[in-house]
């Protein structure tokens, strides 16, 4: 019988025993996020109805005062790094940051990815002429963050950032480039494609799932069909001047316009439109699956599905978005997946 084991680290603790852990990461959203749920006991000390600060510090915990033992055990900016598993064969699940300590019936931290080194970071800078790389390289300054070599390396002129917020300048890229952005651990990833592996050391080795087996459910896992529409990209210039290039497609009369920064090089142009005409004609299986700890499946993952009982379901698909949990009820991982050909 398999035993769970994890490997939990905070700030300066280490073999942290949770109570429960769940997890988020996704290639839709740069702000991967964790919450670690501890017993409230080893780290607080009731004092009864005498109101004791320590640390400037106080809770309250069903109605009696509580104080933190000898300093704050835990605190904003805390590194993170949680390993799961069964029987010791633990894989990192999660990397990065506190972000907020809660006290309630349990200590739960809440924590996130790497973004959080960018989420109290303004940015005020101009630039005549750029790449998208050289604003991330600048945006990431003072940071440990690192950029994917498979970043699209976009040139870009008369671009300005006031004061602005790192994610404002993050959905700004999203937005005005037509750009999924990402953190895979700590590489931050900026292309038109997601289907990336972002961290140049992961292995790209596929992993091999069977529903029935190690897929506990895939009733979630459902037939999409297609949108059946052409894709044009709109360019608007500052006199008003639209442009408009559409997609090789040519079987649609319904059009689908997507708007994007005027004087983008019409390369990239051509690639936004390819990737957006593909996703829209896609017409396959997608959805969740839900599996156990082990295999061990990540963000990006390109997954082998075998289905015996439904054969054409069978397939390579690629990994979206992983929700996982790990607690006193088990260890469960939901991916959501998507198919893009045999």
């Amino acid at each position: 019988m398999l035993h769970m084991t994890s490997d939990i680290q905070v700030g300066a603790y280490s073999n942290i025993k949770a109570n429960k852990v769940s997890w988020r990461t996704s290639t839709g959203n740069f702000i991967d996020t964790c919450n670690i749920v501890l017993p409230l006991s080893p780290y607080m000390r009731k004092e009864g109805s005498k109101t004791v600060q320590q640390d400037g510090v106080m809770s309250s915990v069903g109605g009696t005062k509580v104080k933190r033992v000898n300093s704050v055990p835990f605190a904003k900016g805390d590194f993170v790094r949680v390993l799961l598993g069964y029987d010791n064969r633990n894989t990192l699940v999660f990397e990065g940051f506190v972000n907020r300590v809660n006290y309630t019936e349990n200590l739960v931290l809440e924590c996130e990815g790497y973004a959080n080194q960018l989420r109290e970071k303004y940015f005020s800078k101009s630039y005549q002429k750029t790449t998208l790389k050289q604003i991330l390289t600048d945006l990431i300054q003072g940071t440990d963050i690192l950029l994917s070599p498979r970043i699209d390396d976009v040139p870009l002129t008369n671009v300005w950032f006031k004061n602005a917020t790192a994610f404002k300048v993050l959905e700004w890229v999203q937005k005005e480039l037509c750009c999924k952005v990402f953190f895979d651990g700590k590489y931050l990833y900026a292309g038109v494609s997601k289907f990336i592996y972002a961290d140049p050391g992961r292995s790209t080795a596929p992993v091999r799932l069977r529903i029935g087996w190690n897929v506990i459910n895939a009733n979630a896992l459902t037939l999409q069909q297609s949108e059946s529409v052409q894709i044009n990209i709109v360019e608007k210039d500052a006199a008003g001047t639209i442009k408009k290039t559409k997609s090789e497609s040519k079987k649609y009369s319904n059009v689908k316009e997507v708007k994007a920064r005027e004087g983008l090089p019409a390369t990239y142009i051509k690639k936004i439109a390819t990737e957006l005409q593909g996703e829209s004609d896609y017409s396959g299986y997608s959805g969740n699956i839900e599996c156990f700890l082990e295999p061990h499946v990540f963000k990006c993952d390109k997954i082998e599905l075998d289905d015996i009982r439904f054969p054409e379901r069978t397939g390579s698909y690629f990994a979206e978005e992983i929700e996982g949990s790990f607690g006193a009820q088990g260890g469960r991982r939901t991916v959501k997946i998507r198919y893009y050909g045999n």
